[in-house]
């Protein structure tokens, strides 16, 4: 009985420290609010995220997508670019306020310094935001990633 016990909070102990690994290895988000006085219809935030070889190999690309979580308002909606080497990708939340996040984007140009910056369109008024994002080998396996979520790489432009 006591040896049943001692197994079942062994396994338990190891399915927890599973998943906050998984979560914490996989999880990297940002939320804000652009445009917090909501009297800039230009507002744009600015950050940077690193990708780097942590062990799982080489980056190949950043994967990001962004989430607006405000009510929708005519006209006014944010997208997220990233930048690096001479690349840009964009994507656009075109449904704000619901559960989903816009198509995802990518930009491959390995490991390094990627810009990733958040827009909306020119109207004022404030948006909050989650951006998704994550560095990625050529096969899609989660590699090094900080970024502003991760406590690194926080710049921003307003």
């Amino acid at each position: 009985m006591k040896n049943e016990s001692l197994k079942k909070g062994f396994i338990t102990a190891l399915i927890l420290a599973v998943i906050g690994y998984a979560g914490h290895a996989l999880a990297h988000t940002a939320a804000a609010t652009l445009d917090p006085g909501g009297n800039n219809p230009n507002a744009t935030d600015l950050v940077q995220v690193t990708c780097y070889d942590d062990g799982d190999g080489p980056t190949d690309h950043l994967y990001v997508q962004i989430q607006d979580n405000s009510p929708p308002v005519p006209g006014l909606f944010v997208s997220a670019q990233i930048f690096k080497d001479g690349q840009m990708a964009n994507t656009t939340d075109a449904s704000p306020g619901d559960a989903s996040a816009s198509n995802p984007i990518m930009v491959g140009t390995g490991n390094g310094l990627y810009w990733l910056s958040v827009t909306k369109t020119n109207v004022a008024g404030p948006r909050n935001f989650t951006v998704t994002y994550h560095c990625q080998t050529s096969s899609d396996v989660h590699t090094g990633t900080c970024g502003p979520g991760d406590g690194c790489g926080i710049l921003q432009v307003q």
